[in-house]
């Protein structure tokens, strides 16, 4: 068994090909049998305050002009803030560098077009239990990060996905090819001890039908490398995304490419370096395993640096979560208007968007008229509001952490 597990300790991702051939074992310091997780001595880490019911009711925007405009027509652009490019993250495994990689994104801001910063963030895949020992990942001290550790990244704007209850089919502790007993169980366990309920999906290893349980279940999407079951995924042959190929969906599934390679040839440099050359594609999403040494975090906070320098405030990095819910919502809200004299009042009835997992209630709206803004208010306190009186961009925002 030990030469089992260490086979799996050594074991790296094919880059681009398989969404996470990693058995999820990081060292052989963290056998179970050598090293016993302090499970007992933990607690679940809970964000406070009540559980806020999900959000199905109507928010008013009301935009009032210096003067009465001869016309107004409302849009909302593709991206939240009206960004053209994005880049999607998540790390595997509930990675306990992620830890490390947030003392950089949380430091690192694009703005919402209305002079406020957003920090970087990303997803984080994590599994239930551990193959070998059974042991439960988010109470197992110094492999993975706990849920006391995900808490102030899901503060700081980390999204949490499901990697499956067990990563595999084979070893001690398994599901076999029950993909909704994997799904289901990992997403009560997260709800349960996280208090937090997933909405996204990271195929793990290159196994079918992970994709198709998770729709069923009701997530909105999903990443892989090359495994996709009956969806027709967005990015064909490469993680190199087109804005115009998603159309309105209830389940998006998603190439995305792989790197556990942080050196300065990595392929997250080339995908960077590929999507500010020009304008062939506007989004990719990456998957890693985690930074493994000094040298592979001082060359992502290197590629980070290049990303913030390049983008001049024209990208947002984020999960993939948050990225497919602003989809998703633009997609399926209903939108009404009304004018009278110089002041434009915008309803968006949020009832009629059919994924019911949301977290991100965050919209964006572009208003364009003949008269200048002088102010906008929204009526709902539960939403924060930002606007450009120069650009005409308005934002409203609201993130539910807490079922």
């Amino acid at each position: 068994m030990k030469k089992l597990i260490a086979l799996n300790l050594v074991t790296l991702c094919s880059v681009f090909i398989f969404s996470c051939t990693k058995a999820p074992l990081s060292s052989k310091k963290d056998d179970p049998k050598e090293e016993i997780p302090k499970e007992e001595q933990n607690k679940p880490s809970l964000p406070d305050g009540p559980i806020v019911p999900d959000f199905t009711g109507k928010v008013e925007i009301k935009v009032v002009f210096n003067d009465k405009p001869s016309a107004v027509t409302t849009s909302f652009p593709k991206l939240k803030y009206n960004k053209s490019k994005a880049i999607l993250m998540e790390f595997d495994d509930a990675a306990l560098t992620v830890i490390k990689a947030y003392d950089k994104l949380s430091n690192t801001f694009y703005t919402d077009g209305c002079g406020n910063n957003k920090n970087y963030s990303l997803g984080l895949a994590v599994n239930g239990k551990n193959q070998y020992s059974d042991k439960e990942i988010g109470f197992y001290t110094n492999y993975a990060a706990t849920y006391s550790q995900r808490l102030p990244l899901i503060l700081k704007g980390m999204d949490i996905m499901n990697h499956s209850f067990y990563h595999e089919e084979k070893g001690n502790f398994n599901n076999g090819k029950d993909r909704d007993k994997n799904i289901k169980d990992l997403d009560a366990m997260i709800l349960l001890n996280q208090g937090y309920k997933m909405n996204t999906l990271v195929v793990p290893t290159n196994l079918v039908g992970f994709h198709t349980s998770s729709s069923e279940f009701g997530y909105i999407g999903g990443a892989s490398q090359g495994t996709f079951d009956k969806f027709e995924q967005i990015g064909k042959f490469t993680p190199k995304l087109k804005l115009s190929d998603i159309k309105p969906f209830q389940y998006l599934a998603i190439r995305r490419g792989f790197s556990d390679d942080w050196s300065e040839d990595g392929p997250h440099w080339e995908l960077s370096n590929a999507l500010f050359a020009d304008n062939s594609f506007d989004f990719f999403e990456i998957g890693t395993h985690g930074l493994k040494d000094d040298d592979a975090i001082k060359n992502f906070n290197e590629w980070i640096d290049d990303i913030a320098l390049k983008a001049k405030d024209d990208l947002i990095f984020c999960s993939l979560r948050e990225f497919l819910e602003y989809t998703h919502i633009k997609d399926h809200v209903t939108k009404t208007q009304t004018f009278e004299g110089n002041t434009l009042t915008i309803t968006l009835d949020y009832s009629t968007i059919p994924n019911k997992n949301i977290s991100w209630y965050d919209l964006s709206l572009l208003v364009n008229s003949d008269k200048a803004i002088s102010s906008v208010s929204v009526n709902n306190t539960d939403f924060s509001l930002t606007y450009n009186k120069d650009s005409k961009l308005i934002n409203i925002a609201k993130r539910k952490i807490k079922w």
